[in-house]
């Protein structure tokens, strides 16, 4: 299987004062448009899990030792324009007090770390929708 027919989703949670966040992407229009998190390829050689390391460090700059990784055990199986795809859902909780992430301006367009409820209004995908609630319950929030 190529890049093209195996993706990785990743949320990155960290804990502030106000609670839990998530963090989103902007993407360009050119490359779908809308909010969503982290999402990537995942090479032949590549595991799904390492797949989304490399995809977090690439989209984001940070480090993905610097916290806790979760399987989410979610899959979603589609036609992607290139054929037959699988997607499979992350989750990692970032322990990098104040990091923020550095942006692809060929990708995104802006960031921001938004409040699990908001982050469910803001994607447009059910899958996407259904791994943030799954790590929301690892998270301890709703």
């Amino acid at each position: 299987m190529s890049n093209r027919s195996r993706k990785a989703q990743v949320w990155i949670a960290r804990k502030g004062p106000s609670g839990v966040s998530v963090l989103l992407f902007r993407v360009r229009e050119e490359r779908g448009g809308g909010w969503h998190p982290v999402t990537g390829g995942v090479d032949p050689e590549e595991t799904f899990l390492e797949g989304a390391k490399r995809e977090l460090a690439e989209e984001t700059g940070f480090d993905p030792k610097r916290g806790v990784w979760f399987d989410l055990e979610l899959e979603l199986k589609f036609e992607s324009r290139f054929g037959p795809a699988k997607e499979r859902a992350f989750g990692f909780r970032l322990e990098a007090p104040g990091a923020e992430p550095v942006l692809d301006p060929g990708e995104h367009l802006e960031s921001r770390w938004e409040s699990i409820d908001q982050a469910l209004v803001m994607v447009a995908f059910e899958f996407q929708r259904d791994a943030l609630r799954r790590f929301s319950c690892y998270l301890g929030e709703s």
